[in-house]
């Protein structure tokens, strides 16, 4: 405790030590000024009207140098002064007039220094954060995943604290558009210090999110949160297989590789496109609505890549039987599978065509450079109108042209590590159903999303999910049931509260039982147990209706009667 509180004032105090340590000399030099002036004016005999020698007291002459000093100028009291004193009394006057303007010279030069502005606006930052009153988690890294994960969180009420070494990126981050004003600590979060600063020791810090573009500095932020707030968890980027077994292998809570999730869309798009809108759905919260977008799900793929992209291309495509022809400048170390392998970027026709790029249905433009995928791209609709094409964009600043390219899919890494964390943050029981919906036959999924179109009877509302669980303070109506010998089913939660008794336009996509035993996709006909969690999707607001239902045991009661009379 003394250590935090040592730390804390230190933060406060390094600014104004700053100050006096610049204005050393000048206060050296004011003071020694002042003391020689009053010093003479005590010494130096004056003169009565009487003609009488008098002497100043320290109190006046401290008196009259500052009246001079600061060149108000009440006069010569109390008496003339005498030539000997006149004489002084130039000496007194440019010597603390030049002093002064030293002084404030000096107070201005350090006041406008941009090391000691950026010292003040950290100490702020810091004392915000000391004195914040709700729930937080400290985001490390404002690159593209970090700005997109803090505008997903604010549309949910989850509240952040910035850190990055880059004062641009630190302004940007200031700057943008949120529901609250964004504290934005500029430090270097390797450093364990800048961790402290911005609150991971504190109770109200609900996570750390090592979001730099850096393996080994996620690695460093993750390791010393797991030393300084062993109770915090960390989500974590890695795009490394060796960088993600190290984070794991000291509990890291979450763990995400762009490129191999980037590489599982695609794949997942290809052969499951009912299970990649699913996802997406349900991941991002800008998307409300299931697009469904059918891609050739069999033919020959051109994939145009290098480095880990490739090798995760390669990895998916030869799990899901895809058959892909590789376009990359160095030949794959290691070949499993069927396919082959053309020496090139694809950015030149003449390398394409060598792909077959006449026969191919489809192409990924996977490469670290943004303009080269925009030319493999623009080439290989040149030569084949009907492809398929998936882009990758690597820097945030070419949304513009992604963005109106007409492309089917457009892999964007930050996006994709802001959807995997968020799902993760926002409601933890979305990823158990994820880890579930990857393994699902497509006919399943489609009569999921079949089942939830009949309860929105043809219209299109904006979806949106959320999490319940069954217990005596979250749903007190149904377990007053359940305690008096009742046995409600999943359906009679999915009915609404109001007049007749409509079914909700939502469905239950997962439930856990207090056993751990999991349920996807459960049906109406399903017996409810104490400490159920339950998955919810459907129209945006019926999370609501829903609480009202569950916390109302005189609702609860009518909506069970009522459907067990219409079924008698």
């Amino acid at each position: 405790m003394k250590s935090r509180l040592r730390s804390r004032s230190r933060i406060r105090g390094a600014a104004l030590w700053l100050l006096l340590l610049e204005l050393r000399t000048p206060l050296i030099l004011l003071i020694a000024a002042y003391s020689v002036s009053v010093l003479g004016l005590v010494l130096i005999p004056g003169s009565t009207s009487a003609g009488e020698p008098y002497y100043l007291s320290f109190l006046d002459a401290f008196f009259l140098v500052s009246y001079t000093a600061t060149t108000i100028g009440f006069g010569e009291i109390p008496y003339p002064f005498t030539p000997t004193q006149k004489m002084w009394m130039l000496f007194v006057m440019y010597s603390t007039v030049i002093s002064w303007l030293y002084a404030i010279g000096s107070v201005l030069s350090v006041l406008s220094d941009p090391e000691f502005r950026r010292l003040r606006a950290y100490q702020r930052v810091v004392s915000r954060v000391q004195g914040i009153r709700y729930p937080f988690w400290v985001v490390c890294g404002y690159g593209g995943a970090g700005s997109q994960l803090i505008r997903f969180l604010d549309q949910v009420g989850v509240r952040c604290v910035m850190i990055d070494v880059n004062a641009t990126r630190s302004d940007t981050a200031r700057l943008s558009d949120l529901s609250y004003e964004l504290d934005v600590l500029v430090g270097d979060v390797a450093e364990p210090q800048t961790l402290v600063d911005a609150g991971v020791q504190r109770a109200l810090c609900r996570g750390v999110l090592a979001l730099t573009d850096r393996d080994q500095v996620n690695l460093t932020v993750a390791t010393n949160t797991r030393i300084l707030a062993p109770r915090v968890p960390v989500y974590a980027r890695s795009g490394t297989d060796s960088n993600t077994r190290n984070l794991r292998s000291f509990d890291t809570e979450v763990v995400v590789d762009p490129f191999r999730v980037a590489a599982r869309s695609v794949t997942q798009l290809i052969k499951k496109p009912r299970a990649f809108a699913l996802y997406h759905e349900l991941v991002d919260p800008d998307l409300n609505q299931i697009d469904i977008m059918d891609l050739p799900s069999e033919g020959h793929w051109i994939i145009c890549a290098t480095g880990r992209m490739a090798e995760m291309m390669i990895e998916a495509f030869v799990r899901e039987d895809i058959s892909f022809c590789l376009v990359s400048p160095n030949e794959p170390s290691e070949r499993e599978g069927e396919w082959s392998w053309v020496r090139g970027l694809g950015t030149e026709a003449n390398t394409l065509r060598e792909a077959r790029i006449n026969e191919a249905c489809g192409i990924v433009a996977g490469t670290n450079d943004d303009g080269d995928n925009l030319s493999i791209l623009l080439t290989a609709q040149s030569e084949n109108p009907q492809l398929a094409t998936v882009a990758r964009r690597n820097k945030p600043t070419s949304e513009p042209v992604f963005g109106q390219g007409h492309f089917n899919y457009v892999l964007r890494e930050g996006r994709i590590i802001a959807q995997e964390m968020y799902a993760r943050i926002t409601t933890p029981l979305l990823h158990e159903f994820l880890g579930q919906l990857e393994t699902m036959p497509e006919a399943l999924v489609e009569g999921v999303i079949e089942k939830l179109n009949m309860r929105l009877d043809g219209e299109r509302p904006e979806l949106n999910h959320f999490d319940s669980l069954l217990n005596h303070a979250n749903a007190p109506g149904v377990m007053t049931v359940l305690e008096s010998g009742g046995t409600p089913l999943l359906g009679d939660l999915l009915v609404d509260p109001g007049a007749g008794h409509p079914n909700m336009p939502c469905i239950c996509l997962l439930l856990i039982r207090l056993n751990g035993d999991r349920v996807p996709f459960p049906g109406d006909g399903l017996s409810l147990k104490e400490g159920d969690q339950l998955l919810l999707w459907g129209a945006s607001g019926i999370a609501s209706r829903f609480k009202l239902l569950i916390q109302r045991q005189d609702l609860f009661e009518s909506v069970v009667a009522d459907r067990h009379q219409t079924k008698a």
